[in-house]
Formats: C-alpha cells, structure tokens, sequence
C-alpha cells in the first residue's frame, strides 16, 4: 500500500484514455501529499531539510541511465511500458538522506518597481577592471602556492640530507634516516589535516566539485569563504611537500573562485557604498565571476589559458554565452600572466629585466619535446592506451567510491555552531587521526622502495651484514635524494618534477621499478583522495598513466617498430589516465598541448582521450560527477534529461501543495505564510490563475521595512528600488516579528511582483521541461491546468530528478532508505546548508 501511494505510474497508451488524467493526478496528490524537501518551489520543504534528519554521508546512488528494475516490476505487476518511480523531492522525505541545500535561479525578473530605476541590466565598463583584478590576484595565489612548495620540499630534503650526515654505517642509521623521514612528512601533513580537519572542512579535496555544483545554480554554504581560501592555500603547500600523492591543481580552481567570490561581494559593497544601482542581473554576474575565478586558477596553475576557458565550458559553467567566454579569457590571460611573472620573479630576484621577458623562452608546466614525431601504425598503440586508462580510471573512481562510503560510516560531515566554526567530536578527530596514519603509510612506502633496491645489490648487501656483525668499515645505508637514481627518484620527488623527468627521453627507466612505481602510486591516490586535507586529482593522475605509458614506449623501443620516443608515450598514458578518471577531454587535450608548448601532437591525443572516455563511460562516472551525485548527493541537473522522460508527463512529478499569495494580501495572512514554510518563490495568483511571481526577500523586506516607507499610506508610497535592491544584495533579511500597527493592513504586491515567471501545462512533456529549465537556470517553474488554466502545481530541480527504487521488497520508507536507491535522471564533501545560513544570503555562504 506503501509503495502504491508513492510511486508515479505512467503508460503512454493510456494517457489518451477518458478519464486518466483525473485518476493520475488524484494518485499524484497522495503521492505527493505532506512537504517537500525543498525550498525553492511553492511546496513546503520537508521536516528532514529543516530539522537535521540525517546528513548527507549515508548511502549511496549507483549510476543507471539504463531503464528501471525488473524485479521492481516484476513485484508490482507493471508491464515493461509503465515506469515506477520517486522523485528526488519524495526520496529525501522518506529517507531524510538528503543534504540541505538552496538553488539559486539566473533568469532577469523585472517588477514595475524595478522599471523605475536606472541601474543596468548588467555591470558597466568597471567590470572588466575587476576581472583583471581577480585574475592577477589568483596569479599571485597560484605563485606564493609554487615558491611555497619548493620552499617547502626543500627543507625537507634539506632535514633529511642532515640527517643521513649525522646518522651511522648500516641498517641502523637507515632506520634513524627512515624515523626522521617520516616524522617529518607527517609533521607537514598533520598543519594540513588540522587546518581541514578543525577549522575549513570544505577545504578537504580538490574543490572542483563544489565550485561545479555553485555554477550549476546550487549554494552550498562556506565554499568561497576567506577561512577556506586561507586553509586551501596554506593546505596545499604542506600536503605536497608532505609526498603524499596529490596536486595543487584542482584545489587552485577552488582558490580562484574564491577570490573572485570575495572581490564580488567587494563590488557589491562598494556600489553601495557609493549609492550606486546594482545590476538587475546581479545573481547570472555573481556566477559570472565565480566561473573567471575557477578559469583563473586553471589558467595560472597550467599556465594554459585557452585550456582554461575550455574547462570551465567543458565542466564548470551550465549556462555559456559569448559575453560569459569574453570574461573567463579575460580573467584567464591575466591570471597567467601574473603567475609567469611572479615565478620569474621568485626564482629570480636579482635579474628583474630578464623575469620580464616571455614568449618561447619561458619554461612550460611540463616539458617542451625536441622531436614529436609518430607513425600511421602507432595510432593503434595510442589507442589501446586510451582504452587502458579509460579502463583503469573506471577500476580507481569505483573503488575510491568504496572507501568514501566507508569512510562517512565512520567519519560523517563535520557539524557548525552558530558561529560557524567546527564543533569538533571524535569524527573530526578521526578524520585528523587518519591523515597522520595514511602520510605515515605511504611515506613508509614511498622510502622503502627505492632503499629495498638499493639493499638488494650485492654490494650493500655484503656492507649491510658487515655492519650488522659489528664491522666498522661498511658504507652508509642512508642516501640523500641527490644520491639515487632517476627511476628511484620517482618515489620521494614531488609529483610535477617526476611528471617531468617520465616525459624526458634522457635515459630509460628500470622497468620493475617503473612497474611497482606505477601500482603503487594507483592505489596511494585513490586511498588519499577524500582525505582530509586539500588535495587534487590532475597532477596524481598524469603520473600514473605517465608511468604506464613510459613502460609501453620504453617496450615498444625494444621492438624496433616504434617511431614516438617513450617519452611521447608517457605524454598519452597521462592523456588516457587522466580522461579516463575524470572524462575530461576537449580542455585536457587543450591544456596539454600548451603545458607542453606543441600542437602538433593534436591528433593522437584526441583520439587518446575520447577511447579513454568512451571506455571509461562503461564503468559509470567521471570522478567529479560520481562525488557529486552519487556520494553526496546534490541534486546537480546534468546537462541531459533521461529519455524515459520523453514518455513522462510534467504533472506527475510536480509538487501540488502550493502556498501563493493574492495581489492584495492582509500583513498578518503574509506573515502566517512566511512562518509556516520556507519557501523562496510564490506565485502570485488572480482567481486561481497565475498573474506574477515574488521572491520570499522582498516580502521579508516590505514587512520590516515597509511602514517606514508609506506602503501602507493612503495614498500608498512606492519603496524606493536602489536601497532594497542594494540591501537584498548584500543579504536575505530575516522576518521579524509582525507589528500590530500593520498586522491589519494590506500589502499591495502588484508594484513588486514579477510578471517575467516561466510556466508550463500540466501536460506538457517533462524532457522538454528538463532543457527548459536547465537551460533557462531556473529556480522554479509554475504550472498550470491545461484544463482551467488556473495554477496547479510547481516544479523545482529537485522535482527533476527520478530515482529508482533497487529492492523487490519496498514495502516501507525504511527499505528504501536502507537498500539505497538509484538516480535515473541527469539529476559535492563537506557540511551541508542550513535555513540559517541561507536566509543571511550571500555574505553567509561567503562565511562572512
């Protein structure tokens, strides 16, 4: 009966039938009946998004785009034609898994009121200043980033060539170098994991996660905070240093959108400080700028400014526009700039003419290739790559998936107190024990290694028991990274410098070591990704297919047939691996032909990444989408609606139970509304039709603010737009208590009310609602009765996203929330969002 009453059925050949939209609508409603979980339509939001319920660490969605479960059918008696399923909004009331998150809509929605002023649609001239701004700031972040690892690795690799100085012959001053090795790369991870840990757990990861789902329209609370900026930055730098095996990529993403997140909010302020307009469209250049920000760190971290702006089209930004592509490049080519004269400049401060001086000269991110050339038959080779590393990044983003599951069963997302700081318990403390205990492995591993080789050669053998059985004439055990070879080097060298030396065709690599090298650094990156400390996903995943390819190449050499050097075909390892972990690959290829400063190796490595992603496609999700989806569970509308959703009709996922206002409304009916639910958009109706929409800030606004203007005046004064506009900028206005000197007055909305709302029939296919309101950046969308016109329900993101149920035996909401369920529709770690939060606005998400 359970099920019965929460499933939606459909059948395309019964839709035609007389009275079926009566029966499916009637069971829509008992569907539907109670609160939704969000609130950004006209339903009210569930008990689990307003009360805590459970966070978002629990459970997990599996990729299907594939059709629905047979047994599921089987159980129901439902023919194959007819489709069972939940939608996101009633999954998360059932579960109470969902994470607390607010949507944000992009879409120009003009009031008579708003008519009236001057400000401009968009921001002026001054905008582009600010843009530079941004990316020269990013450039100087990704700069002190760099100086500040090599400041770093080397004291490092300075305390351990001490070390091996002072320590004794044999196995004993080995195992004294290896303690000092390993406090000291635990003690450089430990700064990281307390600062993600204890004070910016958003700061954990590479952050492209997060950054997508904000320009994806969704709000998560404290991504672009100052604090978190402040513990990326300085994470990063120990993390690495530490040789744990992560980059400083992905997490310089995070950082630019930062910066442009605290330069905007300066705007904000500035104009009104200035009693200047904010521009109408101030939410779509809000985004606007987070997106420069995010190319801005790509560009200044690769030194790829093309590959930047692809990357943001290709991963970050759901709405581009020729005005948007103008300001990522803008932000990107300054960014680089920046960061190449700020590199010159650190590296060399006594020569400031030649640190000014670009073009050909300047040294790319990776390595410039003194010969590109490949034959015809070498393309299958190249090929086979890419299926091998679409293959083994499907085998690392499932497994990762694993650990991350495990690790929210013991360690769940961190809890704020009002001031929004980390309430620290013994999950944090776990989650900081377990950075220690990971560096101290892979630490162990990344020494032993090369020192088991070294060990292994008669000659230290014979001086290693000499030692042991009290001779006084053995050699040291202990060596200094200068003293290793090239191959062994990989293990203790920070992962941009060994990217580096596998791309070189100087030598050839020990082939075991290479091999062992390459599995190890594997399962290390996917044991560390989602640690906590900030940590990327690039660099870590270029070296494993960099070595895997550098073993290919070094085979091929052997056989007499190859043309490319090995070191091209560690280039396309790293190609296939990377694309085949994250899917990215007009960017990637975009960037790797500028980190390596050739184009004319195009060709095969594009073939490269599209084998990888195809491949890599069979195995479920890119590493970035299946975080976001599946593990955390936001409901990020991806770019294409689920073709069972051109059989499916818009009411039978719409939420039914609408709060709207009249266009003449009593203070006191408004108020009563607003504190019975927490919706952000209402329909404004006249006799059961829809005649406008109004935000839930501008009501808040004129019930606190509205007496001081004359709005109940007779006649009634119009509030003026800049100060409110100006003032809803900068935050969301809680409702204060209603006065009883207006608690019997009317509120006229009709100045106030957008009549620029989008709508849809209730009959109207929902694929074709799915684009519209994906690509219009919507927050909601009214519908109306095709029948009598008048409102009937409304559609939000969370509306648009179908989940299936996997059990046969779903006979309660506790099944379903046990067993798990699966996303069927195109539908990031950290804390979740909190009605608190969101109604203090933008400043609140900035942590301001």
């Amino acid at each position: 009966k359970w099920l019965e009453h929460t499933t939606f059925l459909s059948d395309a050949t019964a839709w035609e039938a007389p009275g079926t939209r009566a029966r499916e609508s009637e069971g829509l409603r008992m569907a539907t009946d109670g609160k939704s979980s969000s609130s950004d339509d006209a339903s009210p939001m569930s008990s689990s998004s307003d009360e805590g319920g459970s966070n978002s660490n629990e459970g997990d969605w599996p990729r299907s785009r594939s059709g629905f479960n047979v047994g599921l059918h089987a159980s129901m008696g439902l023919k194959e034609s007819e489709h069972a399923h939940l939608t996101f909004d009633r999954w998360a009331q059932l579960t109470g898994k969902a994470p607390k998150v607010e949507s944000q809509g992009f879409p120009l929605l003009l009031s008579d009121q708003a008519r009236t002023c001057k400000a401009p649609v968009f921001h002026t001239w001054r905008i582009w200043i600010v843009l530079v701004a941004v990316g020269l700031a990013t450039g100087v972040v990704a700069a002190v980033v760099d100086q500040g690892l090599e400041i770093m690795f080397k004291l490092r690799m300075d305390v351990n060539s001490w070390v091996v100085a002072s320590v004794g012959p044999g196995v004993g001053g080995l195992f004294l170098q290896y303690l000092a090795f390993c406090a000291m790369a635990m003690l450089l991870a430990g700064v990281s994991g307390w600062l993600v840990c204890f004070h910016a757990p958003l700061a954990a990861g590479s952050g492209i996660p997060e950054i997508k789902c904000f320009l994806n329209g969704i709000v998560l609370s404290r991504v672009v905070s100052k604090v978190t900026l402040i513990a990326k930055v300085v994470g990063i730098i120990f993390s690495v240093s530490a040789g744990l095996p992560v980059g400083k990529e992905g997490p310089m993403i995070h950082s630019g959108a930062v910066v442009a997140g605290l330069l905007s909010k300066m705007t904000i302020d500035l104009r009104n400080a200035g009693k200047r307009e904010q521009p109408l469209s101030l939410n779509s250049e809000r985004r606007d700028m987070i997106a420069a920000g995010a190319t801005a760190g790509v560009a200044a971290a690769f030194g790829a400014p093309m590959g930047a702006c692809l990357f943001a089209i290709e991963e970050g930004t759901s709405h581009m526009s020729p005005r948007i592509l103008l300001k990522l490049f803008v932000a990107a080519a300054a960014s680089a700039l920046m960061a190449r004269f700020a590199l010159a400049l650190a590296r060399e401060p006594g020569d400031v003419g030649r640190s000014m001086v670009l073009g050909t000269s300047v040294p790319v991110f990776l390595t410039r290739f003194p010969n590109m050339d490949y034959a015809i038959w070498e393309f299958p080779i190249f090929m086979l790559i890419g299926a091998f590393g679409g293959l083994l990044g499907g085998l690392f983003n499932n497994l990762n998936k694993m650990l991350t599951l495990k690790r929210k069963v013991w360690m769940p997302a961190p809890q704020f107190d009002e001031r929004g700081r980390v309430n620290i318990q013994r999950r944090d403390v776990l989650r900081f024990a377990e950075v220690l205990f990971v560096t101290f492995v892979i630490t162990s591993l990344h020494f032993w290694m090369p020192m088991v080789k070294i060990m292994s050669s008669r000659e230290d053998v014979d001086i290693g028991a000499q030692n042991l059985t009290g001779g006084q004439n053995g050699t040291k055990l202990a060596r200094t990274i200068e003293e290793l070879t090239q191959t062994q080097k990989l293990f203790w060298d920070t992962g941009t410098a060994a990217l580096r030396d596998l791309l070189k065709d100087s030598e050839d690599f020990h082939p075991w070591m290479l091999c062992s090298f390459c599995v190890m650094h594997f399962f290390t990156t996917c044991w560390t990704y989602g640690l906590g400390v900030p940590s990327g996903l690039f660099v870590p995943s270029l070296l494993m297919g960099a070595a895997f390819g550098r073993l290919v190449g070094q085979a091929m050499q052997l056989t007499g047939w190859a043309v490319a050097t090995p070191g091209i075909y560690a280039l396309v390892g790293a190609t296939a691996m990377l694309a085949g972990a994250a899917r990215i690959t007009i960017s990637l290829a975009m960037i790797l032909m500028e980190v390596t400063g050739e184009a004319g190796f195009s060709l095969p490595i594009f073939v490269t990444v599209m084998v990888a992603r195809w491949v890599g496609n069979l195995f479920g999700r890119g590493i970035y989408d299946l975080h976001i989806i599946e593990l955390k569970r936001v409901p990020l509308l991806e770019h294409d609606p689920e073709d069972v959703m051109i059989k499916m009709r818009v009411h039978q996922v719409m939420a039914t139970d609408v709060v709207s206002f009249q266009e003449v409304e009593s203070c006191s009916e408004i108020h009563q509304k607003l504190m019975d639910c927490t919706h952000n958009g209402f329909p404004v109706v006249r006799d059961g039709r829809v005649v406008g929409s109004i935000a839930r800030d501008i009501l808040h606004y004129l019930l606190n603010n509205g007496d001081s203007y004359g709005v109940f005046d007779i006649p009634k004064r119009l509030v003026p737009f800049r100060p409110m506009h100006g003032t809803l900028a900068r935050k969301h206005p809680g409702l204060a208590p209603l006065s009883p000197a207006i608690a019997g007055k009317a509120l006229d909305l009709k100045p106030y009310l957008s009549k620029d709302f989008h709508s849809m029939l209730d009959s109207s296919c929902l694929f074709s609602c799915y684009n519209v309101f994906r690509q219009l950046g919507l927050r909601h969308l009214f519908v109306v009765s095709e029948d009598t016109g008048e409102l009937c329900g409304v559609i939000s993101r969370k509306n648009l996203i179908l989940i299936e149920d996997e059990v046969v035996q779903a006979a309660s909401p506790t099944s379903l929330e046990n067993e798990g369920s699966r996303i069927l529709t195109s539908s990031v770690s950290g804390p979740v969002d909190s009605s608190e939060d969101q109604d203090r606005g933008f400043g609140a998400m900035l942590g301001l």
